[in-house]
Formats: C-alpha cells, sequence, structure tokens
C-alpha cells in the first residue's frame, strides 16, 4: 500500500505542475479532483447486456491494483463485463460540466452516467479496435448529473488479452481534467512523434550515407535498425495519427505488424548491426541461425488466429528473440579481435547501457509496484540509444572523411611550398607584416564595398546604417535585396569571432545568401525555408572551419491600398529586432510565441535548427531596428550591460525623428555609457522608419 500511495502522490505531482505552468488561475483545482478508484465495482455480463438490464445485476468490489486486473476478476472465456461506480457531486463541482478521464484501459469500452451515453473508446466486435495506451477522456454535462444525491456511472467493458484498468480514474471539472489528459496524452502517446521524426531523418541520412561509402555496411544496418523502431513505435503513437491505422486493417493485423515484427526485426538488426560494426564477417551458419529464428517467429505470429493466442505465445517469442540477440554477441565475443575492433565492441556495449537501464526501471514498475499507466521507459532507453549510435557513426563518418581529404592532397608539394616559405620567414618578417597590414586595409575597404548603404531613396523606407567594425575587418555582415526603387528584403549575420577569419566567413556567406534569397524569392518560398537552405549551402561551402553564423532574413512584401506592408521575417540564433508601433506606441522584441519550437544557427554541422516564420505588418511611422549583439552586450565602467531596454527607451523617446536621427541618438546614448571602457565585438545597428510610400519622388542621376 506504501508504494501505491508513493506513485499516486508522484503522478499529482506532475499533474500540478502542469496545471499551474498552464493557468495559474486554477492553482486550488488539485483539490477538486475525485480519484474513483474506491468507488469501482463489477458485474458479469454476456455481449447482449445492455444499459436497461445492468442493475438487476449483482455487483462486487472490484480491486484496481496490479496488472491485468480485469482479466482475474472474469471467468475463463468471459468477453464482457460492467463496471460501476457511483458517487455524489461535491458541492464546490454543483452546476459545473464534469469529464472523466481514465488513464489506461483495455480493451474496449462504452460508458453511461446516469442512464445517459457519454462516449467510448475502441470498438466491440466483430470489428473489434483498442486505442492501446491512450487515455479515455468522457465529457459530462452538468444537465444529466444530479447535484444532489447520487450519480452511477456505468461502464460496459469487452475483454481481450490482459485485460485490465488503471487505478487513476479522475473526475472534475472539465476543463481540469481536460489540461490533465493533455499532459498525460502527451508522455503517453505524443512524445512518440518526436522519436518518429528523429528516427526517419537519421534512416535517411544514413542511408545516404551509405549509398556513398558502400563498404561501410554498419550504416545500412543502422538505418534498417531505425526503420524497425519506427515500425514498433507506431501502436505507441497511433492515437495522434489515425492515418496509420486504417479501417480496413484489423487490429490483430496492426499489432502482428508493428509491435511484434518491429519487435523481432530490432532485435534481429541490433545483432546484426553489432557484427557490422567492428567489421566482422558473420559465418554463414550463424547467419541461417538467426534468419532461420527470425522466419520461425514471423510465421507463427502472423499464423497466429486471435489476440490471446497472440498472447500465449509471447513468452516464446521473447526467448526466441533474447536467443537471437545473444548470438550475435556470442559471435562478436569468439571472433579474434584486434585493439581497434575490442576497442569497438566496448563502446557498442556502452551504447546499449540506457537500454538496459530502462528495461530494468520497467520492470520495476510493472512488476514490483503493478502500475500499467506509467510510459515504457524502455522506449525512451531505446531513443537514448539510438542517439548514441547516431553519434558514434557520425563520428566514425567524420573521421573517414577526414582521413580520405588529407589523403587526396599532395603532401609532397604542400611540404616543398612550406619549406619554401619557412626559409623566406626569417629575412622578410617585416616585409610580411607591412604587407600584412596593407593587405588588412585592402581587406576593410574590400568588406565595406560588399555590405554597402542603400544605393538610392527607397520607397516608403528611410533607412540608416551604422557599420562599426571591432578590427579592420567584422565578422557582421548585412545587405538589402532592392529592385528599382522597391525594397524587397533584408538580412544581417554576425558570424562567430573576429578578425580576418570571421572576416572571409561572412564574405563566403554573402553570395550564398544573396543568391539563395533572391531564388526562394522568385519561388515564393518563405524566408524560413531560405534560411534552411542557406544553412545547408554554407555547412558544404565552409568544410572545416568552426565559424557559424546567427542572423536574421527579412521579405518586404508589396504596400496595399492602405499604405501597409506586410513582413515576414525567420531568426537564425539571433538577438530579436525591436518594432515599434506608430499606432499604439508600443516598443518590444520580435520573437516566436513560447509554444514554438525555434533553436539553432547557420554553419553548424549535424546539429538540428528550427527556423520559423514570423509575420507582422509595418505601416506609415512605424520602426524597426536590427543590431548585433556588439550593442546590447557591450559593458560600462561598472560591468553593466548596455541592454536592449536602453535601446527601446530610446527609440521611444526619438520616435518621431527620422531614421538618421534616431541613429545618432543611440550611437551618442552608447559612446556616454561605455566610455572609459574599450569595445571588444563589431557593431552593427540598422534603423528602418516607414514613411508614406505615396509621397516618394525618386532620387535624379547625376549625369
Amino acid at each position: 500500500m506504501f508504494k501505491h500511495k508513493i506513485l499516486f502522490l508522484t503522478l499529482s505531482f506532475f499533474i500540478l505542475i502542469f496545471s499551474a505552468c498552464s493557468k495559474s488561475k486554477n492553482q486550488n483545482q488539485a483539490q477538486d479532483l475525485l480519484n474513483l478508484k474506491d468507488r469501482l465495482y463489477w458485474a458479469e455480463c454476456d455481449r447482449n447486456s445492455t444499459i436497461e438490464d445492468v442493475e438487476s445485476r449483482r455487483f462486487h468490489k472490484f480491486r484496481t491494483e496490479g496488472i491485468g486486473n480485469i482479466k482475474k476478476v472474469i471467468k475463463p472465456g468471459q468477453e464482457y463485463i460492467w463496471l460501476m461506480m457511483v458517487f455524489p457531486v461535491p458541492e464546490n463541482l454543483r452546476h459545473k460540466s464534469l469529464a472523466l478521464l481514465i488513464t489506461y484501459l483495455h480493451f474496449a469500452d462504452k460508458v453511461w452516467v446516469n442512464g445517459t451515453y457519454v462516449g467510448g473508446y475502441g470498438q466491440f466486435p466483430p470489428n473489434e479496435r483498442s486505442v492501446l495506451w491512450g487515455s479515455h477522456f468522457y465529457s459530462i454535462p452538468d444537465s444529466i448529473l444530479n447535484s444532489v444525491g447520487r450519480n452511477v456511472i456505468f461502464m460496459k467493458v469487452y475483454c481481450k488479452g490482459v485485460s485490465g484498468i488503471s487505478d487513476t480514474i479522475l473526475l472534475g471539472e472539465h476543463d481540469h481534467i481536460a489540461t490533465i489528459n493533455t499532459l498525460i496524452s502527451f508522455f503517453q502517446s505524443t512524445v512518440y512523434l518526436f522519436a518518429e521524426g528523429g528516427m526517419l531523418f537519421t534512416t535517411i541520412l544514413f542511408l545516404l550515407i551509405y549509398l556513398w561509402r558502400k563498404k561501410e555496411r554498419a550504416y545500412l544496418s543502422f538505418s534498417a535498425l531505425c526503420i524497425a523502431s519506427m515500425i514498433f513505435a507506431l501502436p505507441f503513437c497511433s492515437p495522434n495519427l489515425p492515418l496509420i491505422f486504417p479501417s480496413k486493417i484489423s487490429f490483430l493485423l496492426f499489432i502482428k505488424s508493428t509491435l511484434c515484427e518491429g519487435f523481432y526485426l530490432i532485435v534481429f538488426l541490433l545483432a546484426t548491426l553489432t557484427i557490422h560494426f567492428i567489421k566482422g564477417s558473420e559465418t554463414k551458419i550463424f547467419r541461417i541461425i538467426r534468419l532461420s529464428i527470425l522466419g520461425f517467429c514471423t510465421l507463427i505470429t502472423f499464423c497466429a488466429p486471435d489476440y490471446n493466442f497472440l498472447e500465449l505465445i509471447c513468452p516464446l517469442m521473447l526467448i526466441l528473440s533474447g536467443v537471437q540477440l545473444v548470438l550475435g554477441f556470442v559471435f562478436v565475443l569468439h571472433v579474434k579481435q584486434s585493439k581497434s575492433e575490442r576497442k569497438n565492441f566496448s563502446i557498442l556495449v556502452a551504447v546499449l547501457v540506457p537500454l538496459s537501464i530502462s528495461i530494468v526501471i520497467d520492470l520495476i514498475i510493472k512488476l514490483f509496484f503493478q502500475k500499467i499507466d506509467i510510459p515504457y521507459i524502455t522506449l525512451f532507453g531505446w531513443q537514448l540509444s539510438i542517439l548514441c549510435f547516431l553519434i558514434l557513426l557520425s563520428t566514425r563518418y567524420n573521421r573517414a572523411v577526414s582521413q580520405n581529404e588529407y589523403l587526396n592532397i599532395n603532401l609532397r608539394k604542400e611540404i616543398d611550398r612550406q619549406t619554401i616559405e619557412l626559409s623566406k620567414k626569417n629575412t622578410e618578417l617585416e616585409q610580411q607584416i607591412f604587407r600584412s597590414q596593407t593587405d588588412l586595409e585592402m581587406a576593410s575597404l574590400v568588406q565595406k564595398k560588399f555590405f554597402p548603404y542603400p544605393p538610392k531613396k527607397l520607397r516608403g523606407w528611410d533607412i540608416a546604417v551604422s557599420y562599426s567594425p571591432l578590427d579592420k575587418v567584422s565578422g557582421d555582415m548585412y545587405d538589402f535585396y532592392v529592385k528599382d526603387d522597391t525594397l524587397n528584403g533584408f538580412s544581417l549575420f554576425d558570424v562567430s569571432g573576429h578578425g580576418i577569419a570571421a572576416s572571409l566567413v561572412t564574405m563566403l556567406a554573402k553570395n550564398i545568401i544573396f543568391q539563395s534569397f533572391m531564388r526562394n524569392m522568385q519561388k515564393n518560398e518563405t524566408v524560413s525555408r531560405t534560411l534552411y537552405e542557406i544553412n545547408d549551402e554554407i555547412i558544404e561551402a565552409k568544410g572545416g572551419i568552426e565559424n557559424y553564423l546567427t542572423g536574421l532574413m527579412f521579405r518586404f512584401k508589396p504596400f496595399n491600398e492602405k499604405d501597409v506592408c506586410k513582413v515576414e521575417m525567420a531568426n537564425a540564433g539571433h538577438p530579436n529586432p525591436i518594432f515599434y508601433s506608430s499606432e499604439d506606441g508600443i516598443c518590444d522584441e520580435i520573437k516566436s510565441g513560447s509554444n514554438v519550437d525555434h533553436h539553432g544557427a547557420i554553419g553548424l554541422d549535424f546539429i538540428t535548427v528550427s527556423f520559423p516564420q514570423i509575420s507582422f505588418k509595418m505601416a506609415e511611422n512605424d520602426i524597426l531596428l536590427f543590431y548585433t549583439d556588439g550593442l546590447t552586450e557591450s559593458r560600462n565602467t561598472e560591468n553593466e550591460m548596455f541592454g536592449k531596454e536602453r535601446v527601446k527607451k530610446i527609440i521611444r523617446s526619438s520616435y518621431a525623428k527620422d531614421s538618421q536621427s534616431i541613429m545618432k541618438d543611440i550611437i551618442d546614448e552608447f559612446n556616454e555609457f561605455t566610455k572609459g571602457v574599450k569595445r571588444d565585438d563589431d557593431i552593427t545597428i540598422v534603423v528602418l522608419k516607414r514613411e508614406n510610400s505615396y509621397n516618394f519622388v525618386e532620387e535624379l542621376t547625376e549625369i
């Protein structure tokens, strides 16, 4: 009983945390929850029993503890059971719509409250189906409840396999229970969708790598292992993806094809990956034995006539799968291994540690605590092991590519060239320093030409730019995308680091960014998609250079009849731009919402990124300010940062001025603030202020 209380308190703790984060006004709602597990009764019935005859049946007290608790009370061959819960409506819940939440119930059910049908999950024969690990949520309108007196919930359950019901049967206010159901559904189902997406990406990636390096069989077996894992995980996320469980496929065939066959393939391919990873060659007899075990398990499973038989052969299939996995490890251990192969095998065993630990945790939860509504930790442990495999194989691939690149270089010529250069350095040191300074000056001039001020006045825009490198060259870069007198877009990027290395990356990246923007603008692609494309091209172009970029990209749509311009923006890890709305006087940052996945920078290989698009509108006198972090992160003599709030304050006080005046106010305030402190970063500031596009007068070009 003590362990049961601990687990229930733990679940309640997480429920309270989620409720507090989602709705602060519901802080006291935990007191409004009723757990009906102690009010649960059961009665025998057959498939023809209806709600009209249920009250004539004899009900017995039902104990919710343990796995398969429904199966334990029904007779052999019995497939249906009535469950009853009787409760009064608490005073604080009267005259409110309620909801009932059962975190787990197997196989299928139909529910009535005070004789009114409120819903069901799964399907009864002949086309029986189950929602598997999905939670069961039922809305109970106030109109069918007795505010004073008893209320009765009847639940007809179709029992199949290890039928059971969880001991978390919650009744409460509708919105509160719906919030709890969302949280539970996330951990029991939705979270697996992310794992499916990650494995799909990994499969494609390593399949492409294998096609390029077919000698590395580990990449192929790892891709196949990811596919098998995706198949196995389908039932866990099926409540969120009804398309993967079409009505024309029977539930039994679905379980055979996913849970059963997916598991057999995972075990088989894991043993195969173990052999391929140490670059071993499997003997013919070993291969025949392993394929025979896989074929036998598949044949027996797909010949199973019903769900109960599938459950009956489950222990045998687990034993055979265990033998399959052991055979792979036995083969590896018996093969004479070199020192590097033994090291690889040790690493491989370490990768499987998360899986092993999660299996032990699941055994404790399911066998000792007898909890059936806790998500399977093994699935998360397996995903962690898959991630470790991904990192391991990626490291091996990167090492192999680096070695090939090195061997492809003409070493003799490189050595000769370096020898000549070293022999000259002692006598030419001063000349080189002079030339370096001259070149640096030239590089500075060239770079400034690469990032010009807007060539002329643009329709509907008043623009000011301040470009201040820390050294002669900078890692900041910006560009205006202009056609005739129309501003189509703008970008601002900041390369990590300073000096020449960062400046070279800006010159490498500028053309890539420009071409990608123009190309995608013609295709009417989003700026978010453009940043993804830029990320891929820069990763490929810069090779082993460690620098990465953060940046902003904007696209400005044509002005409408009200002289309003729609702006599309995407952010790649850069400080958020500041927007001033002349209509309501609000000055704040433009950023993604808290529920939007937004992370990553440009140029970091093998790191997932997310650059969601943001759209907003700019009317006359609205102001948009872009800057690099050298502005807000600069400090004064008291080690205080200049910060974003100072910038916002300046804009609020100077909004009526033109862009050049606003820029001057910002720079004057910044210089005063940082007086006496040496600057340590490049600073670029761009002010865009909307003007009336109908008042635009094109500048005349001098002849």
